[in-house]
């Protein structure tokens, strides 16, 4: 086998944003080889309350079973978003598979995901931030960039 027929694993990150749908046009158009595998990733952050001691809340802590009802939806979301991916990845001849993680952090959630695949390219959709936001939210193609050790390709809102 030579390796020009050889599979290569393409990590992408989904999220119900415009800018994850035109990244992965932009993918099938630009990048995309024949022989590709996709595994599409979710990540959803984990529900969590915080100890009233000590502290002034403006609203009660979430109940038990408010937190459950919450994660509950959140993976309902997050499995029909990865459907949607993979119908789109089948419309478009490319094997795939989709994965949800639950993990406080996207960035770290995402590059343990491409080292667990093997993956040899990670696409994303850029979020399209401003200076300020991206500041204090952080970004997590940033954070990929400078934790993985293969090619990142980030797709800009605006192709």
């Amino acid at each position: 086998m030579s390796d020009s027929s050889k599979v290569r694993r393409v990590l992408f990150p989904i999220d119900p944003s415009e800018n994850c749908e035109r990244a992965f046009k932009w993918y099938e158009t630009n990048l995309r080889k024949p022989d590709d595998f996709i595994y599409f990733v979710h990540v959803i952050e984990p529900i969590y309350t915080t100890p009233a001691i000590g502290l002034a809340m403006e609203s009660p802590p979430m109940l038990v079973d408010d937190m459950t009802r919450v994660m509950e939806e959140s993976i309902a979301s997050g499995k029909k978003l990865g459907q949607k991916y993979m119908q789109l990845a089948k419309d478009g001849k490319l094997e795939c598979k989709a994965f949800l993680h639950v993990d406080t952090k996207a960035g770290a959630a995402i590059c343990k995901s491409a080292m667990d695949h093997k993956a040899d390219i990670i696409v994303i959709g850029c979020r399209g931030l401003g200076a300020i936001k991206r500041t204090f939210l952080g970004s997590v193609s940033d954070y990929i960039v400078h934790n993985v050790a293969i090619p990142v390709a980030i797709i800009p809102p605006n192709v």
